[in-house]
């Protein structure tokens, strides 16, 4: 009997276990997944929070060996990434960032994330400012921001700034679109 009674525990156990699977919560998916705390500027348009690399979704801004490239009217270099990624450095140190993963993400395997600052849309408020480009290749959410700075010659949108547009130059380079 005794024999009998650990086998059919043995299966007692097992079927609770089976059970537990079935009923237990789902986990979150990607796209419920949120990163909040304080942030700082990896890239122009990429931040760190913690130990998580966020790229920000639906905006493409300056790569960082884009910069000599970028030039004023003057043949002066006018330094569109150092500038756009000081102007996210400034944003992010403002105060704590909440993020939403949007469940893509970058070819270094980055998801892309919408991230807020005090209720602030920090992609918008970098496209607005022109220190970004709407991304349509994933959105054309921010194409109405980005027509705001253009309108009112912002940043990258200033008369006399010359540059090629993120994706353009990667492209260029041989690099994938989606890159960081």
């Amino acid at each position: 009997m005794r024999q009998g009674w650990a086998a059919w525990t043995a299966q007692a156990v097992a079927l609770a276990a089976a059970a537990w699977v079935f009923v237990a919560p789902a986990p979150a998916t990607a796209q419920e997944a949120t990163v909040s705390g304080r942030a700082r500027a990896l890239q122009a348009d990429q931040i760190v929070i913690g130990t998580q690399r966020i790229s920000l979704w639906g905006i493409d801004a300056p790569d960082p060996d884009q910069d000599r490239e970028c030039v004023a009217s003057n043949r002066v270099f006018y330094g569109c990434y150092t500038n756009a990624k000081r102007a996210l450095e400034i944003l992010v140190d403002l105060g704590p960032v909440e993020c939403k993963d949007t469940g893509q993400k970058n070819y270094v395997n980055f998801p892309y994330m919408t991230c807020t600052m005090g209720g602030i849309d920090i992609a918008e408020d970098l496209v607005k400012s022109g220190w970004a480009f709407a991304f349509r290749l994933q959105t054309d959410k921010y194409v109405a921001a980005e027509a705001t700075a253009k309108a009112a010659k912002k940043g990258m949108w200033q008369d006399g700034i010359r540059y090629t547009l993120p994706w353009e130059w990667r492209e260029m380079n041989g690099r994938p679109l989606l890159g960081p």
